[in-house]
């Protein structure tokens, strides 16, 4: 089996519980198996022991003008929500990132296109080269039932134009909801009980869970205090705010933080080490295989990989959602109590601190949390997930 595997080139979005683990998974089992995304990720991807292939653009737009300031904060608002749809349904954008990725096809020749869900020149490739798609890190839904008094998803309008300009029919997409939709298989890295908010799945969806990191030494000196993670991933780390607010709350709370500002930050890195809240750990970047084993906590903004991270592990959590689907994380953590989900303007000076000792020093955070991590590891992980993709060849 050849299998191409495309992905944004941002850090996390490699994993989505165990995107790049399976492809290293199916190369471990003799499948040609090939990474193409930007430079950037290379490294990883290859320390994952899979094979890589640079593109120039994946169709994210990295950098963004600046808010305007003048905006009033529904405008800013409204603002950040478009944002979070440009910056992967660009037309202009994706469309060159398709160029690219033919590029590769031409010479690897694939018999199936691996995606993640803001890879969306992966399905369009797939779509237009007829090859059978799978999505990772989203289950699949079912077409929404009419209804009249329903907002239309603001993601539709960006999908229709871009499927006009690639001159496809969306086979691959669920135009419902704005985002690719696969016939043939989904990996999803949580498990159905996850997903209580959702009445239907369809039934390509296969949940595989995840398996924890084994533990490793930290690389800074131990402390006495719980150790309490604080990051914002890579795309919503200009936030100053947040990782003061966090990190003074933590202290209070009588935990350590590790702040983690992303490597896309450097003027808030710089503002946090000249004036640290207090003794917190401050660094642009972490290896979540080597920290999570160690943490008591979590405070971070929902993404995908960060909050399957914190369950795989049985890590109390506190969402602050900023966009897109870190929305709906942060109700599920709520939802499986497990930790808080919280609007990102109510974690505040007053309420962060009372937050962060409940998920540090309460045990039914730390029970439940450990509890949805042993359901995670029945399902099996990414041998799981390369069991799945054999199946759509019959192996």
């Amino acid at each position: 089996m050849r299998a191409l595997c495309f992905s944004i080139d941002l850090p996390g979005h490699l994993d989505w519980g165990g995107y790049v683990q399976t492809a290293a998974e199916l190369t471990r089992r003799g499948h040609e198996v090939l990474w193409v995304s930007g430079p950037m990720v290379k490294p990883a991807v290859r320390k994952a022991g899979v094979a890589f292939a640079p593109v120039p653009t994946t169709g994210w737009q990295h950098v963004m003008p600046p808010l305007n300031p003048k905006l009033s904060a529904q405008e800013r608002e409204m603002e950040r929500r478009r944002r979070a749809l440009t910056v992967w349904l660009e037309p202009e954008h994706v469309l060159q990132a398709v160029d690219e990725l033919a590029r590769v096809a031409d010479d690897f020749r694939p018999e199936v296109v691996m995606i993640e869900p803001f890879a969306a020149a992966g399905a369009l490739l797939a779509e237009g080269r007829d090859l059978p798609l799978v999505v990772v890190g989203r289950p699949a839904q079912p077409p929404k039932a009419p209804n009249p008094r329903r907002l239309p998803n603001p993601a539709i309008p960006f999908v229709q134009r871009l499927l006009k300009a690639a001159g496809l029919t969306g086979r691959y997409w669920d135009l419902d909801r704005g985002q690719p939709r696969s016939p043939h298989l989904h990996l999803d890295f949580f498990s159905r009980e996850w997903y209580a908010d959702l009445p239907a799945i369809e039934p390509q969806t296969v949940f595989c869970g995840g398996l924890p990191a084994p533990k490793q030494p930290l690389d800074f000196p131990a402390d006495a205090r719980p150790l309490l993670l604080i990051t914002l991933g890579s795309t919503f780390a200009n936030d100053e705010n947040f990782f003061r607010i966090a990190g003074e709350s933590a202290l209070l709370a009588v935990g350590l933080p590790l702040i983690v500002t992303g490597q896309r930050a450097p003027k808030v890195l710089a503002s946090l080490q000249e004036a640290p809240p207090g003794p917190a750990i401050i660094r642009d970047w972490i290896d979540y295989a080597r920290i999570f084993p160690h943490l008591a906590g979590i405070a971070h903004h929902g993404g995908m990989a960060t909050t399957h991270a914190a369950l795989v592990h049985g890590i109390p959590q506190v969402v602050a959602p900023h966009a897109g689907d870190q929305y709906p994380q942060a109700a599920r953590v709520t939802q499986a109590k497990v930790g808080y989900g919280i609007r990102a303007k109510d974690f505040t000076t007053e309420n962060a601190p009372l937050i962060l000792a409940d998920i540090l020093w309460d045990p039914e955070f730390a029970e439940n949390a450990r509890g949805m991590a042993e359901d995670f590891r029945a399902l099996g992980g990414p041998p799981r997930a390369a069991d799945a993709v054999e199946g759509l060849f019959g192996k």
